[in-house]
């Protein structure tokens, strides 16, 4: 039996990425990244490692974001042996346009993370974010149930991302 770990996670993400480019022939530009919470990490590594390789993603999507998993008990400022999904020192990497979610009552994931990773942004690739104001890490969407808000946020910043790399 495969184990859960942080590499395996990856892995995963990797596969999922291969099947769209390789087997459905979707390029990567043409490719939006969406990770939630924990899933925040696998996203921020293969936008990274994408970013790396030349062919950066169309746009990377965080909604509700960790800066690390030793981070969400723990304020440090640095990255410890250990740590998990290190998405603080992977942001300022990524060469595709980020627009992060965040509830500003986050009480599993403090909202100053996606302040954080905001900044930690290349300026340029800097979405304006959406703070979702009194929403906590799992009510967002149903928050904001009664309108189109969380929709047309994420719809217009797809939107964008597609405009920009049309062929």
């Amino acid at each position: 039996a495969i184990l859960p770990s942080e590499p395996n996670v990856y892995n995963d993400v990797e596969a999922a990425f291969d099947h769209l480019n390789l087997k459905l022939g979707i390029r990567p530009d043409q490719i939006v990244l969406y990770g939630r919470s924990l899933g925040s990490g696998p996203t921020c590594y293969l936008a990274q490692k994408l970013s790396r390789q030349g062919t950066p993603c169309a746009g990377v999507i965080l909604q509700s974001p960790l800066l690390s998993a030793y981070r969400v008990a723990f304020n440090f400022r640095f990255t410890l042996p250990g740590d998990l999904f290190p998405n603080i020192d992977r942001i300022g990497k990524i060469d595709s346009p980020v627009f992060i979610i965040h509830g500003t009552r986050d009480e599993v994931v403090p909202f100053w993370h996606g302040q954080e990773l905001f900044l930690g942004c290349k300026r340029r690739f800097r979405a304006r974010p959406f703070w979702v104001a009194g929403a906590g890490h799992n009510n967002i969407e149903s928050l904001l149930r009664q309108t189109t808000a969380f929709h047309d946020h994420i719809r217009f910043f797809i939107d964008q991302c597609c405009d920009k790399n049309k062929t």
